[in-house]
């Protein structure tokens, strides 16, 4: 399986991906979040598949996020190795991993916070 960092932020874009397909009350409305306010690559294209699988009326379920995944590569390669046992943890075993889980979300949401406020004062700069 991937493996991560154990490092807050990282967990709190767990809980957040582990959420989703479960629609857990965490999972709200995370439709403002974009895919590059996940520190992980790998987290954002997760995300994005599943919004877009939110979007067709479909639960982003980890099979449903393979297909997607898959849909979107033909031709280009395979998926990466690892990934569906990944989802699965994620939305299974992530929500048992004993912790701090507000501490976690709160370090995710004060990054993407940051992460946002930067990229508005790159723009006004830009003005």
């Amino acid at each position: 399986m991937i493996r991560f960092e154990q490092d807050d932020r990282t967990r709190g874009e767990q809980l957040v991906l582990g959420a989703i397909p479960q629609g857990q009350p965490l999972a709200s409305d995370w439709t403002l979040l974009r895919p590059e306010d996940f520190s992980h690559d790998l987290h954002g294209r997760i995300f994005r598949h599943m919004m877009r699988l939110l979007a067709q009326h479909l639960r982003p379920d980890p099979g449903a996020v393979v297909a997607s995944r898959r849909s979107e590569r033909r031709g280009r390669g395979r998926v990466l190795d690892g990934v569906p046992d990944y989802l699965e943890w994620l939305t299974k075993a992530s929500w048992t991993i004993p912790g701090p889980r507000v501490r976690w979300l709160v370090a995710f949401l004060d990054a993407m916070l940051e992460q946002h406020a930067a990229r508005e004062a790159t723009q006004r700069g830009r003005e």
